[in-house]
């Protein structure tokens, strides 16, 4: 007679798989994030090991630049021939158009650089051409997108000046959600504030510090404005890699407060 005929079967045991999902769920209350002082290293860090990452950043300068000596142009003529009725509505015209084309540009500037610095946080190098081509792809959703938003804050500011300040700061990772999630119009808005609702602190943070080097740089006489657009790619980096980080964690506690819970009667 077998002795082990009455020994329960171990891989019969029912209380693992009853367990598995409450573990599971715990592990996923907390998930790993990057300490902030780690990220405004590692921003610095894929900035200086890719320093093309300001190139994006350079073509809407040089467009403005440019534009500055066409319309110096525009009006030296309406000056020397005196036809100001004529040429007038032309320079206006000419004038909302370039202003049009510059958001654009800047707008495709940051879409470049945050797939760049996507490429560059995952231990690859920093491509231009295929950072353009992934962008050239979203170019829609993130132009639109991104002028959603800056219309809902100008409202904002407009109306009442704290609703404006709260609007910039719920839809400061528009670009992120379009470029990285694939987000596009109102989901893109959304997306980007239930991020910052989910790391509220962090992304404080983080915001806060970009905005005091907007201001800052420029002020800094003889360099200011070239030590401002320098700086550009690293303020790009430090929302991109907070969203990277942040995001993940937050999708699966998102998708584990879907699911049904599961009760476990004792006996």
């Amino acid at each position: 007679m077998n002795s082990n005929s009455d020994q329960p079967d171990p891989q019969s045991d029912p209380k693992p798989n009853v367990l598995a999902p409450i573990i599971e769920e715990a592990k996923a209350e907390k998930p790993k994030k990057r300490a902030l002082g780690e990220l405004f290293s590692r921003a610095f860090e894929i900035y200086r090991d890719n320093p093309i990452m300001i190139v994006p950043s350079l073509i809407p300068i040089a467009s403005l630049v440019l534009g500055m000596v066409i319309f110096a142009g525009y009006v030296g003529m309406i000056a020397v021939f005196g036809e100001g009725g004529f040429i007038a509505p032309f320079v206006l015209a000419g004038l909302f158009l370039f202003v049009i084309l510059m958001i654009v540009l800047f707008l495709l500037a940051e879409g470049v650089t945050i797939e760049m610095i996507r490429e560059a946080s995952s231990g690859n190098k920093a491509d231009l051409s295929y950072a353009w081509k992934v962008t050239k792809e979203k170019m829609e959703p993130l132009v639109l997108s991104s002028l959603l938003a800056g219309i809902i804050v100008a409202f904002g500011y407009v109306l009442f000046f704290i609703p404006g300040l709260i609007l910039s700061f719920a839809f400061y990772f528009v670009a992120q959600t379009v470029m990285i999630d694939g987000k596009s119009g109102v989901e893109a808005l959304k997306a980007s504030y239930r991020f910052v609702e989910a790391n509220l602190s962090d992304a404080l943070i983080v915001v806060l510090v970009s905005m005091a080097i907007g201001a800052v740089l420029p002020t800094i006489p003889f360099i200011g404005a070239l030590a401002s657009l320098l700086s550009l790619p690293y303020i790009y980096g430090l929302a991109t890699l907070l969203y990277l980080d942040y995001k993940d964690g937050q999708e699966e506690k998102e998708e584990q407060l879907k699911k049904p819970k599961i009760a476990v009667e004792v006996f």
